[in-house]
């Protein structure tokens, strides 16, 4: 009994002046607060984590995009059909998406010069698309980047184009997009956008070209002034070719009445020459007729229809209607 007292006696005292702790079969006590790891709950630890390295290494490709799995920077393998793939766990592999639909870009207005030194306002748009993911990827790494490089191409192309033709043949009536930008100035920027940046231009249009607000009414009254020298010209020409029109027309006019005259003076003349040999045959078969109606027809062209005409009793007028032929 003594001993197990001077046993007690050296365990330290509980400060809220209970009994000394008890120590266990061991010899020790429990460590305070220590949890405890079962083989269920390390079974479920290690569930979790596959659990989370798995679904980290599942990614899907929707049918508007293209994934790139990259490994540190680096393009390891190009998805562009959709579905479910697996990768490495991050950080060893990453996936970049890629928008592979369509897009507008509308350029900003800006100034070009015509071959005459003309300043003209275009305002391009065109439609784009990414066609190569890997290049678009080192070249921009973004659709904003991209829209950027297109737009300064897209001009340097259009005013390098317009630049090699006359102002007066770029704002003539009636031109259209397909007139002012060839199909070989779309390829050739095609080319150049698939080349360096990996993209593909599938349409460019205008959506405006006019001229500059500082010096359109300037280059409206030039044009009046142009149209004008131009309608007098013409209205001249046309004056002096109708004038060489009358001219000839009254010249061929002449010609056919002296023709026509010259005819008539024949007739009239073969006429006259048939009357006298008709008169002649009248004359040698009934003299005396002959000379009645000719009298008769003197008579009748001297005398009107209310001519009055006083005659001698022996004239020979008279002695006709009196006595006969």
């Amino acid at each position: 009994m003594s001993a197990d007292n001077d046993q007690n006696a050296d365990l330290p005292a509980d400060p809220a002046g209970g009994a000394p702790p008890q120590p266990s079969a061991a010899g020790a006590t429990p460590a305070a607060g220590r949890p405890g790891f079962g083989p269920a709950a390390q079974v479920g630890l290690l569930v979790a984590g596959l659990a989370w390295t798995l679904g980290g290494s599942l990614y899907t490709v929707d049918a508007r995009e293209v994934a790139l799995v990259t490994m540190f920077g680096a393009t390891v393998r190009t998805v562009t059909a959709p579905g479910l793939y697996l990768r490495a766990p991050w950080p060893l592999h990453e996936v970049q998406r890629i928008d592979r639909r369509a897009r507008l870009l509308s350029v900003p207005a800006s100034d070009v010069l015509t071959k005459d030194k003309k300043n003209l306002v275009v305002e391009p748009f065109l439609v784009w698309r990414v066609e190569d993911p890997e290049r678009f990827t080192e070249a921009v790494g973004s659709a904003e980047a991209a829209e950027t490089q297109l737009a300064d191409l897209v001009l340097s192309r259009i005013a390098s184009s317009l630049g090699q033709r006359e102002f007066s043949e770029l704002i003539a009536v009636g031109k259209t997009d397909a007139a002012l930008l060839s199909p070989e100035l779309r390829a050739a920027l095609d080319e150049v956008a698939l080349q360096r940046l990996g993209v593909r231009v599938l349409e460019l249009r205008l959506r405006q070209l006019g001229l500059p607000l500082q010096n359109e009414q300037s280059i409206y009254e030039r044009m009046r002034a142009e149209r004008g020298r131009i309608a007098n010209a013409y209205r001249s020409e046309g004056e002096e070719r109708a004038a060489g029109l009358r001219a000839e027309a009254d010249r061929q006019a002449a010609e056919l009445r002296a023709q026509a005259e010259e005819d008539a003076a024949r007739i009239e003349a073969a006429g006259e020459a048939e009357a006298a040999r008709l008169y002649a045959e009248a004359w040698a078969r009934d003299p005396a007729l002959f000379s009645l109606m000719r009298q008769l027809e003197a008579y009748e062209a001297a005398l009107g229809e209310d001519d009055l005409v006083v005659l001698p009793a022996e004239s020979a007028a008279l002695r006709v209607l009196r006595e006969g032929p």
